[in-house]
Protein backbone atom coordinates (compact mmCIF):
# COMPACT_ATOMS: atom_id res chain seq x y z
CA UNK A 1 0.00 0.00 0.00
CA UNK A 2 1.22 3.52 -0.81
CA UNK A 3 1.28 5.78 2.28
CA UNK A 4 -1.49 8.40 2.51
CA UNK A 5 -3.45 6.89 -0.39
CA UNK A 6 -7.05 6.83 0.80
CA UNK A 7 -8.09 4.38 -1.92
CA UNK A 8 -5.33 1.94 -0.90
CA UNK A 9 -6.75 2.08 2.63
CA UNK A 10 -10.14 1.08 1.24
CA UNK A 11 -8.57 -1.74 -0.79
CA UNK A 12 -6.83 -3.00 2.37
CA UNK A 13 -10.07 -2.69 4.38
CA UNK A 14 -8.52 -0.04 6.65
CA UNK A 15 -11.44 2.39 6.25
CA UNK A 16 -14.37 1.25 8.43
CA UNK A 17 -16.72 3.93 7.04
CA UNK A 18 -16.51 3.03 3.36
CA UNK A 19 -19.70 1.93 1.61
CA UNK A 20 -18.27 -0.92 -0.42
CA UNK A 21 -20.39 -2.36 -3.22
CA UNK A 22 -18.14 -4.87 -4.97
CA UNK A 23 -14.78 -6.58 -4.56
CA UNK A 24 -12.90 -9.26 -6.50
CA UNK A 25 -9.24 -10.23 -6.83
CA UNK A 26 -8.53 -7.29 -9.12
CA UNK A 27 -10.81 -4.33 -8.33
CA UNK A 28 -12.90 -2.73 -5.57
CA UNK A 29 -15.98 -0.54 -6.04
CA UNK A 30 -17.51 1.79 -3.46
CA UNK A 31 -19.63 4.92 -3.02
CA UNK A 32 -17.69 8.18 -2.78
CA UNK A 33 -18.14 10.16 0.45
CA UNK A 34 -19.93 12.92 -1.47
CA UNK A 35 -21.64 11.35 -4.50
CA UNK A 36 -22.55 13.62 -7.39
CA UNK A 37 -25.87 11.78 -7.62
CA UNK A 38 -27.34 8.78 -5.81
CA UNK A 39 -25.84 5.62 -7.30
CA UNK A 40 -22.49 7.28 -8.15
CA UNK A 41 -19.78 4.58 -7.87
CA UNK A 42 -15.97 4.59 -7.91
CA UNK A 43 -14.18 1.55 -9.35
CA UNK A 44 -10.47 1.23 -8.49
CA UNK A 45 -7.79 -1.40 -9.23
CA UNK A 46 -6.46 -3.09 -6.11
CA UNK A 47 -2.87 -2.41 -7.15
CA UNK A 48 -1.81 1.18 -6.55
CA UNK A 49 -1.70 2.80 -10.00
CA UNK A 50 -1.42 6.61 -10.06
CA UNK A 51 -3.07 7.13 -13.44
CA UNK A 52 -4.01 5.48 -16.73
CA UNK A 53 -0.41 5.58 -17.99
CA UNK A 54 0.59 3.08 -15.31
CA UNK A 55 -2.17 0.64 -16.22
CA UNK A 56 -1.16 -2.70 -17.72
CA UNK A 57 -3.23 -4.22 -20.57
CA UNK A 58 -4.53 -7.11 -18.44
CA UNK A 59 -5.44 -4.68 -15.65
CA UNK A 60 -7.35 -2.55 -18.15
CA UNK A 61 -9.32 -5.63 -19.17
CA UNK A 62 -10.13 -6.46 -15.54
CA UNK A 63 -11.18 -2.88 -14.81
CA UNK A 64 -13.38 -2.77 -17.92
CA UNK A 65 -15.14 -6.05 -17.07
CA UNK A 66 -15.89 -4.88 -13.54
CA UNK A 67 -17.10 -1.47 -14.78
CA UNK A 68 -19.49 -3.16 -17.23
CA UNK A 69 -20.89 -5.39 -14.47
CA UNK A 70 -21.38 -2.43 -12.16
CA UNK A 71 -22.91 -0.26 -14.89
CA UNK A 72 -25.52 -2.98 -15.43
CA UNK A 73 -26.09 -3.15 -11.67
CA UNK A 74 -26.65 0.62 -11.51
CA UNK A 75 -29.15 0.45 -14.38
CA UNK A 76 -31.02 -2.37 -12.65
CA UNK A 77 -31.00 -0.76 -9.18
CA UNK A 78 -31.71 2.96 -9.73
CA UNK A 79 -33.17 3.04 -13.27
CA UNK A 80 -31.19 6.06 -14.61
CA UNK A 81 -31.97 7.81 -17.89
CA UNK A 82 -28.28 7.67 -18.82
CA UNK A 83 -24.80 7.02 -17.47
CA UNK A 84 -21.45 8.86 -17.51
CA UNK A 85 -18.23 6.87 -17.27
CA UNK A 86 -15.54 9.35 -16.22
CA UNK A 87 -11.84 8.62 -15.73
CA UNK A 88 -9.58 11.60 -14.98
CA UNK A 89 -5.78 11.81 -14.98
CA UNK A 90 -3.80 14.70 -13.54
CA UNK A 91 -4.83 17.87 -11.74
CA UNK A 92 -5.72 19.62 -15.00
CA UNK A 93 -8.29 16.87 -15.59
CA UNK A 94 -9.67 17.24 -12.02
CA UNK A 95 -8.03 14.07 -10.62
CA UNK A 96 -8.00 14.64 -6.85
CA UNK A 97 -6.76 11.21 -5.64
CA UNK A 98 -3.55 9.82 -7.15
CA UNK A 99 -4.94 6.30 -7.47
CA UNK A 100 -6.54 5.49 -10.79
CA UNK A 101 -10.33 5.34 -10.50
CA UNK A 102 -13.37 5.21 -12.76
CA UNK A 103 -16.54 7.14 -11.94
CA UNK A 104 -19.82 5.48 -12.87
CA UNK A 105 -22.40 8.25 -12.64
CA UNK A 106 -26.07 7.54 -13.33
CA UNK A 107 -27.75 10.51 -15.01
CA UNK A 108 -31.20 12.07 -15.11
CA UNK A 109 -32.44 15.15 -16.91
CA UNK A 110 -31.76 18.27 -14.81
CA UNK A 111 -29.79 16.34 -12.15
CA UNK A 112 -27.12 17.97 -9.98
CA UNK A 113 -24.26 17.09 -12.37
CA UNK A 114 -25.25 19.45 -15.16
CA UNK A 115 -23.44 19.53 -18.51
CA UNK A 116 -19.85 18.27 -18.67
CA UNK A 117 -18.96 19.43 -22.21
CA UNK A 118 -18.56 22.97 -23.60
CA UNK A 119 -21.37 24.16 -25.84
CA UNK A 120 -18.98 24.83 -28.72
CA UNK A 121 -15.30 25.22 -29.63
CA UNK A 122 -13.43 27.24 -32.22
CA UNK A 123 -10.44 25.21 -33.44
CA UNK A 124 -9.18 25.70 -37.00
CA UNK A 125 -9.38 22.86 -39.51
CA UNK A 126 -5.59 22.94 -39.85
CA UNK A 127 -5.05 22.44 -36.12
CA UNK A 128 -7.54 19.56 -36.06
CA UNK A 129 -5.84 17.93 -39.05
CA UNK A 130 -2.36 18.36 -37.53
CA UNK A 131 -3.46 16.88 -34.20
CA UNK A 132 -5.13 13.97 -35.97
CA UNK A 133 -1.92 13.14 -37.86
CA UNK A 134 0.22 13.40 -34.72
CA UNK A 135 -1.99 11.05 -32.73
CA UNK A 136 -2.34 8.64 -35.64
CA UNK A 137 1.46 8.43 -35.86
CA UNK A 138 1.76 7.86 -32.12
CA UNK A 139 -0.82 5.05 -32.29
CA UNK A 140 1.20 3.36 -35.01
CA UNK A 141 4.49 3.76 -33.09
CA UNK A 142 3.15 2.54 -29.77
CA UNK A 143 0.87 -0.12 -31.19
CA UNK A 144 3.71 -2.03 -32.81
CA UNK A 145 5.61 -2.27 -29.51
CA UNK A 146 2.70 -2.73 -27.10
CA UNK A 147 2.43 -5.93 -25.11
CA UNK A 148 -0.46 -8.23 -25.86
CA UNK A 149 -3.04 -8.34 -23.06
CA UNK A 150 -2.60 -11.23 -20.66
CA UNK A 151 -5.27 -13.84 -21.30
CA UNK A 152 -7.12 -15.20 -18.25
CA UNK A 153 -6.08 -18.72 -19.29
CA UNK A 154 -2.42 -17.68 -19.15
CA UNK A 155 -2.87 -16.26 -15.66
CA UNK A 156 -4.55 -19.45 -14.46
CA UNK A 157 -1.81 -21.59 -15.98
CA UNK A 158 0.87 -19.40 -14.34
CA UNK A 159 -0.86 -19.81 -10.97
CA UNK A 160 -1.03 -23.58 -11.53
CA UNK A 161 2.74 -23.70 -12.09
CA UNK A 162 3.44 -21.69 -8.93
CA UNK A 163 1.02 -23.79 -6.87
CA UNK A 164 2.76 -26.95 -8.05
CA UNK A 165 6.07 -25.62 -6.69
CA UNK A 166 4.42 -24.65 -3.38
CA UNK A 167 2.98 -28.16 -3.08
CA UNK A 168 6.38 -29.73 -3.77
CA UNK A 169 8.06 -27.57 -1.12
CA UNK A 170 5.42 -28.48 1.47
CA UNK A 171 5.78 -32.19 0.61
CA UNK A 172 9.58 -31.95 0.86
CA UNK A 173 9.26 -30.38 4.32
CA UNK A 174 7.07 -33.25 5.51
CA UNK A 175 9.47 -35.78 3.99
CA UNK A 176 12.43 -34.19 5.81
CA UNK A 177 10.68 -34.73 9.13
CA UNK A 178 9.88 -38.29 8.11
CA UNK A 179 13.52 -39.01 7.22
CA UNK A 180 14.79 -37.55 10.49
CA UNK A 181 12.68 -39.60 12.87
CA UNK A 182 14.30 -43.00 12.07
CA UNK A 183 17.75 -41.38 12.37
CA UNK A 184 17.14 -39.92 15.83
CA UNK A 185 15.35 -43.08 16.96
CA UNK A 186 18.36 -45.19 16.01
CA UNK A 187 21.06 -42.84 17.31
CA UNK A 188 19.32 -41.93 20.56
CA UNK A 189 18.25 -45.51 21.14
CA UNK A 190 21.73 -46.97 20.65
CA UNK A 191 23.23 -44.15 22.72
CA UNK A 192 21.04 -45.12 25.66
CA UNK A 193 21.41 -48.89 25.36
CA UNK A 194 25.14 -48.83 24.63
CA UNK A 195 25.91 -45.87 26.92
CA UNK A 196 27.68 -44.14 24.02
CA UNK A 197 27.27 -40.38 24.20
CA UNK A 198 28.89 -39.65 20.79
CA UNK A 199 25.91 -41.37 19.14
CA UNK A 200 23.57 -38.99 20.96
CA UNK A 201 25.72 -36.06 19.80
CA UNK A 202 25.57 -37.40 16.24
CA UNK A 203 21.78 -37.56 16.47
CA UNK A 204 21.67 -33.96 17.65
CA UNK A 205 23.87 -32.89 14.74
CA UNK A 206 21.39 -34.63 12.42
CA UNK A 207 18.53 -32.69 14.07
CA UNK A 208 20.32 -29.37 13.44
CA UNK A 209 21.08 -30.24 9.81
CA UNK A 210 17.51 -31.35 9.09
CA UNK A 211 16.16 -28.25 10.85
CA UNK A 212 18.24 -26.08 8.49
CA UNK A 213 17.01 -28.11 5.50
CA UNK A 214 13.39 -27.90 6.61
CA UNK A 215 13.64 -24.17 7.32
CA UNK A 216 14.85 -23.57 3.79
CA UNK A 217 11.96 -25.61 2.39
CA UNK A 218 9.57 -23.44 4.41
CA UNK A 219 11.31 -20.23 3.30
CA UNK A 220 11.04 -21.31 -0.33
CA UNK A 221 7.38 -22.21 0.13
CA UNK A 222 6.62 -18.77 1.60
CA UNK A 223 8.48 -17.04 -1.22
CA UNK A 224 6.45 -18.89 -3.84
CA UNK A 225 3.23 -18.19 -1.94
CA UNK A 226 4.12 -14.50 -2.09
CA UNK A 227 4.70 -14.84 -5.84
CA UNK A 228 1.34 -16.61 -6.15
CA UNK A 229 -0.45 -13.77 -4.34
CA UNK A 230 1.33 -11.18 -6.46
CA UNK A 231 0.22 -12.84 -9.70
CA UNK A 232 -3.31 -13.54 -8.46
CA UNK A 233 -3.89 -9.98 -7.23
CA UNK A 234 -1.86 -8.21 -9.95
CA UNK A 235 -0.24 -6.21 -7.15
CA UNK A 236 2.80 -5.66 -9.39
CA UNK A 237 3.78 -6.59 -12.93
CA UNK A 238 5.82 -9.80 -13.18
CA UNK A 239 7.13 -11.65 -16.25
CA UNK A 240 4.64 -14.13 -17.63
CA UNK A 241 5.21 -17.70 -16.32
CA UNK A 242 8.10 -16.59 -14.10
CA UNK A 243 9.02 -19.02 -11.33
CA UNK A 244 11.54 -16.70 -9.71
CA UNK A 245 10.14 -15.49 -6.35
CA UNK A 246 12.38 -12.41 -6.54
CA UNK A 247 10.03 -11.06 -9.22
CA UNK A 248 7.39 -10.59 -6.49
CA UNK A 249 9.64 -8.23 -4.50
CA UNK A 250 9.70 -4.49 -4.93
CA UNK A 251 13.00 -3.50 -6.59
CA UNK A 252 15.54 -1.54 -4.58
CA UNK A 253 15.65 2.20 -5.38
CA UNK A 254 18.40 3.19 -7.76
CA UNK A 255 20.11 5.18 -5.03
CA UNK A 256 19.97 2.35 -2.46
CA UNK A 257 23.42 1.26 -1.22
CA UNK A 258 24.64 -2.06 -2.58
CA UNK A 259 24.61 -4.99 -0.18
CA UNK A 260 27.93 -6.49 0.84
CA UNK A 261 28.80 -9.99 -0.34
CA UNK A 262 28.36 -11.22 3.22
CA UNK A 263 24.83 -9.81 3.50
CA UNK A 264 23.92 -11.19 0.08
CA UNK A 265 25.08 -14.65 1.21
CA UNK A 266 23.15 -14.37 4.47
CA UNK A 267 19.95 -13.35 2.67
CA UNK A 268 20.39 -16.20 0.22
CA UNK A 269 21.31 -19.08 2.53
CA UNK A 270 20.11 -18.24 6.05
CA UNK A 271 16.34 -18.28 6.73
CA UNK A 272 15.03 -15.27 8.63
CA UNK A 273 14.00 -15.42 12.27
CA UNK A 274 10.27 -15.72 11.51
CA UNK A 275 10.98 -18.99 9.69
CA UNK A 276 12.92 -20.49 12.61
CA UNK A 277 10.22 -19.53 15.10
CA UNK A 278 7.29 -20.77 12.99
CA UNK A 279 5.06 -23.49 14.43
CA UNK A 280 6.26 -26.07 11.87
CA UNK A 281 9.96 -25.63 12.73
CA UNK A 282 10.59 -24.50 16.32
CA UNK A 283 8.34 -26.88 18.32
CA UNK A 284 9.35 -30.01 16.39
CA UNK A 285 13.11 -29.50 16.31
CA UNK A 286 13.43 -27.92 19.75
CA UNK A 287 11.62 -30.93 21.22
CA UNK A 288 14.07 -33.28 19.47
CA UNK A 289 17.06 -31.24 20.66
CA UNK A 290 15.78 -31.32 24.24
CA UNK A 291 15.28 -35.05 23.95
CA UNK A 292 18.78 -35.41 22.51
CA UNK A 293 20.21 -33.37 25.37
CA UNK A 294 18.58 -35.69 27.87
CA UNK A 295 19.87 -38.78 26.05
CA UNK A 296 23.37 -37.24 25.84
CA UNK A 297 23.44 -36.61 29.58
CA UNK A 298 22.02 -40.04 30.42
CA UNK A 299 24.41 -41.88 28.12
CA UNK A 300 27.42 -39.97 29.46
CA UNK A 301 26.74 -40.89 33.10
Amino acid sequence: MIDTCEFCEIVDRDDPNVREVYRDENVVAFFPTEPAVLGHLLVVPRRHIPDIWGLQPDEASQLSRASLLLANAIRDAVKPEGLNIIQSNGEAATQSVRHLHVHLVPRWTDDAMGRIWPDETDYSEASKERTMLNIRGAVHRLGTSAEAPLAPEDRRKHLDYIQAVVTRQAAASASAKGWLLPIVTATFGFALTQRTWPLAALGMVAVVLFAYLDANYLRSEKQFRRLYNTVARSSRKVPLFTLDPVDADEPFPDDAPALSKWRVAVRKYVPERSIWTSWSIAPFYIALLLLGTGVLVASAI
